[in-house]
């Protein structure tokens, strides 16, 4: 991007240089107007080159430790005192080095005539269009990444509503809930109607929060407990939760159904029998939650039966915030780390 910077006023000293050419040789001042010129235009590009890039220094450097763009009146005062110091500076060494370089009349003449005011004038006007250009492409890029990343995001949530569509109709999940639910209905009616009724809290959430982007905390352990009972049901003392999130943390937020995905994963991939019994654990950690359950797999090809759920995951969450999910298996647990995101975001 500098480098296509770099060429644009290239182009554009280019331009000015030849039209103080044109108007030098139509004053019959050619030999006059091409020294000037050839004197000029290194002057004029290195000029707007050190304009350019000073701007940038003081942006990356001093505007983003102490100026916000929110902050109105802070932000247009400290540009409007950056571009007067840089006018007043360089215009005393462009009235020097003008000195020097086109005085030819014997004896001094006064630092402050019209020449002074006038190289003031040029090194303002110049300035003030470097940055003016500038402001203009940086604010042309960030409405093209603004539309990239609502691109992105329209897509990554087409995939999460194709996602959640196929969870709520998929066929084992609800084979195997029925078939819980018929065998209860004839053993313990009061259990199938607890069952029926964890049941439908689960898909009420499923349902209502699938447009969502970001959900509190809070709200997917309400649904995990829901959706763990049934499984407590299904497999009794074989399989267990525990939570020890932070009450600080219950009201940041995740996408819709994260939590679902990450036991319905360990579930599904690990052996859950009275010997071999399936723990899981969820805790919190700074600003984050890491998942834990002990690990194993049912087959050796685990690792090529994971991937769909978990990258859908980690696409939203580069929409969504800074940092990304991890998945990792260390000492025999299997650790997926979710970050929080702030409710400001």
């Amino acid at each position: 991007m500098n480098r296509n910077r770099i060429y644009f006023y290239l182009f554009i000293i280019l331009l000015f240089n030849a039209l103080h050419l044109i108007s030098e040789v139509h004053n019959d001042n050619l030999e006059e107007g091409i020294s000037e010129t050839i004197i000029l235009l290194p002057i004029s590009f290195t000029f707007t080159l050190l304009i350019f890039w000073s701007r940038m220094y003081v942006k990356n450097t001093v505007e983003n430790k102490l100026i916000t763009i929110e902050n109105k009146l802070h932000f247009y005062s400290f540009w409007s005192v950056i571009i007067l110091l840089k006018t007043g500076i360089l215009s005393f060494i462009l009235k020097g080095a003008s000195s020097l370089l086109f005085n030819d009349d014997e004896g001094s003449e006064p630092f402050f005539d019209l020449a002074f005011l006038a190289i003031l004038l040029a090194a303002f006007s110049i300035i003030i269009f470097v940055y003016f250009i500038e402001i203009f492409l940086e604010t042309q890029k960030e409405k093209q990444n603004i539309k990239i990343k609502l691109t992105q995001y329209q897509s990554e949530k087409s995939i999460a509503q194709y996602l959640a569509l196929k969870k709520q109709l998929n066929p084992h999940f609800l084979f195997n809930s029925f078939n819980s639910l018929l065998g209860l209905i004839s053993i313990d009616s009061k259990k199938a109607e607890y069952f029926l009724q964890e049941l439908s809290n689960i898909y009420r959430y499923n349902l209502t929060q699938s447009e969502e982007v970001v959900v509190p905390l809070e709200k997917e352990l309400q649904m995990i407990y829901s959706y763990m009972s049934l499984q407590k049901i299904r497999f009794g003392n074989h399989i267990s939760l525990e939570d020890h999130i932070e009450e600080s943390k219950l009201k940041l937020l995740v996408p819709p159904m994260t939590l679902e995905l990450l036991l319905e994963n360990a579930i599904k991939h690990n052996i859950v029998e009275s010997n071999k019994p399936l723990k899981i654990k969820i805790i919190s950690e700074d600003n984050s939650i890491k998942v834990i359950n002990n690990f194993q797999p049912k087959n050796t090809n685990y690792d090529k039966s994971l991937g769909i759920g978990q990258k859908n995951l980690i696409n939203q969450y580069k929409i969504l915030h800074t940092e990304s999910p991890s998945f990792t298996v260390i000492n025999g647990y299997f650790i997926a780390h979710i970050p929080l995101i702030k409710p400001e975001l």
